[in-house]
């Protein structure tokens, strides 16, 4: 008996400890994505070698719309080669996001909407049921911010 409960206690730590390798936490990879618009594609891996600002919001929540503009500013004044922002929208209706982006004078080319099972996955990879967030990921794809502070934004900035 003591054998089966040691190899039960074995393997339910194992299980949890490689569920925690793809969770959207400080110190861990960033989980893998794909998001798409009418004239552009960005894949996460493809970002490698800058730090990414992965900033989630909505329409409905409003201090992550506050920081998708306070993000979006940041992002004006960084140096491309070395950062980048993507703000992700998952409001339902794409014409509100756009209308938005408009009024909040947001960069449109740091702005993705998605939608359906694409939301669902990043809404399960980042773990968005309790809110959204934002990410500072590093050169090597590792979550190094959650929901980072202005201090933490200008030092990486000024790095």
């Amino acid at each position: 008996m003591t054998i089966i409960v040691f190899f039960a206690v074995l393997l339910i730590s194992m299980s949890a400890y490689s569920g925690r390798v793809y969770e959207a936490a400080e110190g861990y990879k960033a989980p893998a994505f794909t998001l798409a618009k009418s004239d552009t594609t960005v894949q996460l891996a493809d970002l490698k070698g800058r730090y990414v600002l992965l900033s989630f919001w909505a329409s409905c929540d409003a201090a992550s719309r506050v920081d998708a503009a306070r993000y979006s500013d940041y992002a004006r004044s960084a140096d491309e080669e070395r950062f980048c922002l993507l703000s992700v929208n998952m409001d339902r209706s794409e014409r509100l996001f756009r209308e938005i982006v408009r009024r909040d004078n947001l960069s449109a080319e740091t702005q993705f909407h998605v939608t359906g099972d694409v939301a669902s996955r990043i809404a399960e990879d980042y773990h968005l049921a309790d809110g959204f967030n934002s990410y500072l990921i590093d050169p090597e794809g590792q979550v190094i911010a959650t929901n980072p502070s202005a201090e933490i934004l200008t030092q990486v900035l000024r790095n």
